[in-house]
């Protein structure tokens, strides 16, 4: 079976599962809240360990059945998050922590360091909540704080503890607690800038992907789905397609240098690009001295009038410009057909999107039989053009590979 396009895939690998705000983010989201169970595992696993051997507790089998069914739910997490089931393994990830801590506190009524637990949740609850949960999160800091401090002077401490001893634990206490505070929001606040600068550059790829491929694929190759060749291929079944060439360009190239050639092209196809943008035209390719594009492929609503008549006022549009912009020095030819064709993806390396079938070149021969400053169209785009815009009477052309076909050629705006 024909694999996927890799270059692509391999891309757009981290971007097609469900995120928390981003599609960016959601890998390293889900390598974060993994490491945060695996932790808590094995500070539980040691907590268990040390209940067992050092302690002399009666509740220690009830301690001990808390621990492995904390455990149990902070591995189920974990997993969750390696199949992407973030939202699930957030929500599992805080009821299973909260239920712990109370669950321990109702317990644990001597000194078993369960204070510690809370400046441990400090540091947990930054990726129990969204980037934009910022109330939320500072609550849930607050909480821990005022928990830590209260737990730390009941239970810290016993009756033999000298005053002095106590005020040192006090200043401790709220030392602690205070540097744990500062350090989980500048934490917090780094997380955010991450965040932040991922977004910035996913944004930027996403608008650059955006102008080489048409919309609809571009999302779906950003989309959860799995990619499969049959998926990034779409029938139309009517679109205009619109070939431009350049006359006398052979000539014009011979008179200037290789630089300011390019610098020629690239300012006449800004100058394409611009006006595809106002006639919503999904540029296909630029080939040397040709430029390719199509109109109907985005967009299946357009009826077969609406989409001829665009692609006609498009074709005027870029002949106008094109005088405009180049002079009297070089010409322009365009060729337009309509009918369905096939566009999409393909290839491995440096993949490139196309369109093919018989309106491709059909519109292809057309524009390589017109003459300069034509526009010529097949009989198709002028029945569906004719109320609003002028051509001259059909004649019967020899069409490279198609055989005798009647040409029409747009005059203009009737």
């Amino acid at each position: 079976m024909f694999t996927p396009i890799p270059a692509l895939k391999q891309y757009f690998e981290h971007l097609k599962h469900k995120p928390f705000t981003s599609a960016s983010k959601a890998s390293k989201r889900a390598n974060i809240l993994a490491g945060v169970c695996l932790c808590l595992c094995l500070i539980l696993f040691i907590q268990s360990f040390k209940l067992i051997w050092f302690t002399h507790n009666t509740n220690t089998p009830l301690h001990v059945i808390n621990v492995l069914v904390h455990m149990a739910c902070f591995s189920t997490a974990f997993f969750l998050t390696k199949l992407r089931y973030f939202e699930l393994a957030r929500w599992l990830l805080i009821l299973a922590y909260i239920s712990y801590l109370i669950i321990a506190i109702l317990l644990w009524k001597s000194d078993v360091n369960i204070q510690f637990y809370f400046l441990l949740g400090m540091f947990a609850s930054l990726n129990f909540f969204h980037q934009h949960e910022k109330k939320q999160l500072w609550i849930t800091l607050c909480v821990f704080c005022g928990l830590f401090i209260y737990f730390q002077n009941v239970f810290a401490f016993s009756q033999e503890t000298y005053a002095w001893q106590i005020e040192l634990i006090k200043v401790n206490t709220l030392a602690l607690c205070a540097a744990c505070f500062l350090l989980a929001t500048w934490i917090r606040r780094q997380m955010n800038r991450s965040w932040q600068a991922m977004q910035a550059n996913e944004q930027k790829t996403r608008e650059l992907l955006l102008k080489v491929i048409p919309s609809h694929l571009a999302n779906y190759l950003i989309s959860a789905k799995r990619l499969q060749i049959e998926d990034c291929i779409n029938e139309h079944a009517f679109c205009s397609i619109i070939f431009i060439d350049f006359t006398q360009f052979t000539p014009f190239s011979r008179q200037t240098s290789d630089r300011n050639l390019v610098l020629f092209l690239h300012r006449i196809y800004s100058v394409f690009d611009t006006i595809s943008e106002q006639y919503n035209v999904t540029k296909i390719k630029t080939n040397g001295d040709q430029y390719i594009a199509a109109i109907g492929l985005e967009s299946e609503k357009m009826s077969a009038y609406e989409t001829c008549q665009r692609c006609c006022e498009f074709a005027l549009s870029i002949s106008k410009e094109f005088e405009l912009e180049a002079g009297g020095n070089i010409g322009i030819k365009i060729g337009i057909a309509s009918g369905n064709a096939i566009s999409g993806i393909i290839g491995q390396s440096r993949p490139a999107f196309d369109v093919w079938g018989n309106t491709m070149n059909l519109a292809s021969r057309l524009e390589s039989s017109a003459a300069n400053r034509e526009i010529q169209v097949c009989q198709q785009t002028m029945l569906y053009s004719m109320q609003y815009y002028q051509f001259c009477s059909g004649f019967s052309a020899q069409l490279k590979g198609l055989g005798q076909l009647t040409v029409y050629k747009l005059l203009g705006i009737k």
